[in-house]
């Protein structure tokens, strides 16, 4: 008999524990739940994805037009906002800070990329609050117009004279791998006094399909791929010009030979021009360089 009864008091104790641990379990879950629920984007990327779908709702109202003439819209009286037709968005960029007319009213940068181009117009943002049954309700209207006159600012005026030397720097200053400095046929430096990072770091890749920037001291690095390259019948030491480009930068280099300066290498002065695509800012030198080819 007293075996029986403990065997129930074993049975009611793990009944019990089985139930805890299940109750345990679902508070977990709900716990989960709501946390995921509380995970909210920020204000900027609300904007981003705002702004997104109403430059393609612009895209697509304006095909619409061309297609069926009978379809008017506001647009329409609008001067068009890019520089070349398309018909997809694939990203967009917000260039911070913001500007402000009015507490409601602010505007920003915003770079457009399309498939094969890049733009940059003014995104206006105004923010309503109405009170209905004491709740607030906010409305957020956006529109869009071009940049007016978007003059490059040019970094190194006057043009400079062409340079004696070869500019010296570290290889501490790089945030390149051995791999790349060694994979590089011309690796320079290049004065930007005019600007906030005061020089850069370039480098052309042997295998004439990429290359390497950085801006500043220790900065960030990136790939540029080729978008123009040279000659392929051009003999070692021959002029030669190329262009690399990719979402925010292009770098044109345009190289005339010198005599050398290394043995063994050859050695070039480079008209060297670099377009910042998001600040629309330039810079222009002249530097001297030595290549292996």
């Amino acid at each position: 008999m007293k075996k029986f009864i403990c065997s129930i008091a074993l049975l009611l104790v793990f009944g019990c524990a089985n139930n805890a641990s299940k109750e345990s379990t679902t508070q977990t879950i709900n716990e989960q739940d709501t946390l995921e629920e509380k995970i909210l984007i920020t204000k900027e990327d609300a904007y981003t994805i705002l702004i997104k779908q109403k430059l393609q709702d612009y895209l697509d109202k304006n095909r619409l037009t061309k297609t069926h003439p009978g379809f008017k819209t506001k647009e329409e009286a609008q001067e068009a906002l890019f520089s070349v037709e398309e018909t997809q968005v694939n990203e967009i960029e917000l260039i911070f800070p913001f500007t402000y007319s009015s507490d409601s009213t602010k505007t920003i940068k915003t770079k457009v990329i399309f498939q094969s181009t890049i733009d940059t117009i003014l995104t206006h943002i105004k923010v309503y609050e109405t009170e209905i049954n004491e709740e607030k309700i906010t409305t957020t209207k956006i529109s869009f117009s071009k940049i007016s006159n978007p003059e490059p600012l040019i970094s190194n005026q006057p043009k400079p004279p062409k340079p004696a030397y070869v500019d010296k720097f570290s290889i501490k200053d790089l945030n390149f791998t051995w791999e790349e400095v060694n994979t590089c046929d011309c690796l320079f430096m290049v004065h930007a006094k005019n600007t906030t990072y005061k020089k850069l770091y370039f480098g052309r890749f042997i295998d004439n399909t990429t290359a390497i920037i950085q801006l500043g001291k220790s900065a960030d690095k990136y790939l540029i791929p080729i978008a123009t390259p040279r000659s392929k019948n051009r003999k070692p030491g021959s002029f030669w010009r190329e262009t690399y480009q990719n979402d925010h930068y292009k770098v044109e280099l345009k190289a005339s030979k010198t005599t050398p300066k290394v043995k063994g290498k050859y050695t070039y002065y480079i008209d060297f021009v670099l377009t910042d695509f998001s600040t629309q800012e330039v810079v222009k030198n002249i530097i001297l360089a030595n290549c292996r080819s």
